[in-house]
């Protein structure tokens, strides 16, 4: 049987991987509505994905992580690179919200507002792939 520490690692990590991806199909879709002739319709489809998966994967996300820290809050504390983490899943976050306006922007016809997407999903790649590194080193000898 696999341990729950175990287990919601492995939830959280599961979760990321939806989020992020979703996060970086948001922002090709509301970069690219502005080039087509059916540019809201796509924004419509950034919001979908927007609350249909990148949503719920960050609440799921947030859940299983703080879930996995409450279980030893102590063994988590005193580890920096533990706060480094966090402070880039925090740019994550603010990122999240970020796009998730611009695509309801775009859905709504304000076909500019993708203008920044791909830079903005670039900024979240590389702030995920921090926070991955960050995790993964941390099991290195």
């Amino acid at each position: 049987m696999l341990p729950l520490a175990t287990g919601l690692v492995a939830a959280h990590v599961l979760a990321n991987v939806v989020w992020i991806g979703s996060l970086l199909a948001e922002c090709l879709l509301i970069g690219r509505a502005r080039f087509m002739a059916d540019g809201a319709e796509v924004g419509g489809l950034a919001r979908r994905v927007h609350m249909r998966l990148a949503a719920p994967a960050f609440v799921a996300s947030f859940a299983f992580g703080v879930s996995r820290i409450a279980l030893e809050p102590r063994l988590y504390l005193h580890l920096p690179w533990m706060h480094v983490k966090l402070a880039f899943a925090a740019g994550v976050i603010v990122l999240h919200h970020v796009i998730g306006a611009r695509a309801r922007r775009v859905a709504k016809g304000a076909l500019t507002e993708g203008s920044g997407g791909p830079f903005i999903g670039a900024v979240v790649f590389l702030c995920a792939a921090v926070a991955v590194l960050l995790g993964v080193a941390k099991q290195l000898p």
